[in-house]
């Protein structure tokens, strides 16, 4: 069965259990293709592209308590939840939970990375899942795909970085996160320059070395300076400071 059919098909009103509002453990979106539809990462995709990336999603039913993603772990792909909470979790700490429409693991898939953190099921859960293969073989015949996730994914890459540091440690999330909101990604030009005067600089991939080659550093991280030669394959996110 298409991954479009039996979404429809496990979330269609029809065929669910009806439950008074205070009996659910989970909100469970009604339509749930309609929501991924309009997730910022698929929304500007051209429909051939998206209907791939649709084939190329697995739908999955993880119980409460269940470990999606491990801290540490390599990439294997990346999901999507549709109905469901998890809790993000880093040394064994909660960071966050978060619930339907949320990508979770596309930082690992973008660059690589080991798991930067574990993801545990708070209530019975439904996602879409795809594979790093499948989605990097998209990614190469859709630039607009991949810069839409990179975009996404260094908005997260510099809230996790940033909102350790003073002062955006001393903010209220709903600022910050609007704050972000207005950065955006830049590449390199062909001398490994980005402009980077009067920003705020977070390495996403890739890395940076002083013009004097007295410091290299590598991503993830912050940038402290404007002085920098880039890797080829950087990527940075900026925002105004």
């Amino acid at each position: 069965m298409k991954i479009i059919d039996a979404l429809r098909s496990l979330f269609s009103s029809s065929n669910q259990e009806k439950k008074p509002a205070d009996e659910r453990s989970y909100e469970t979106h009604d339509k749930p293709v309609e929501m991924l539809r309009q997730l910022p990462w698929l929304s500007l995709l051209e429909d051939d592209v998206f209907q791939e990336v649709m084939a190329g999603f697995d739908c999955r039913l993880f119980p409460e308590g269940t470990t999606l993603l491990k801290e540490d772990d390599p990439d294997n792909g990346m999901f999507v939840i549709v109905s469901g909470k998890v809790k993000i979790e880093i040394r064994g700490i909660t960071m966050n939970e978060v619930g339907a429409g949320s990508l979770i693991g596309e930082m690992s898939v973008l660059t690589g990375y080991p798991r930067s953190a574990s993801v545990v099921a708070v209530t019975a859960v439904t996602v879409v899942w795809i594979e790093s293969t499948t989605l990097k073989s998209i990614m190469k015949k859709s630039t607009k795909l991949e810069n839409s996730l990179w975009e996404f994914a260094s908005k997260r890459f510099a809230m996790n970085l940033l909102g350790r540091k003073e002062p955006y440690s001393q903010w209220e999330q709903n600022i910050f996160i609007q704050w972000l909101a207005s950065g955006e990604i830049k590449v390199p030009n062909e001398n490994g320059w980005i402009d980077l005067a009067g920003k705020v600089g977070v390495l996403v991939t890739g890395t940076a070395a002083q013009h004097d080659g007295s410091t290299i550093v590598k991503s993830p991280t912050t940038l402290t300076g404007t002085d920098y030669v880039f890797s080829k394959e950087a990527r940075v996110f900026l925002r105004d400071r």
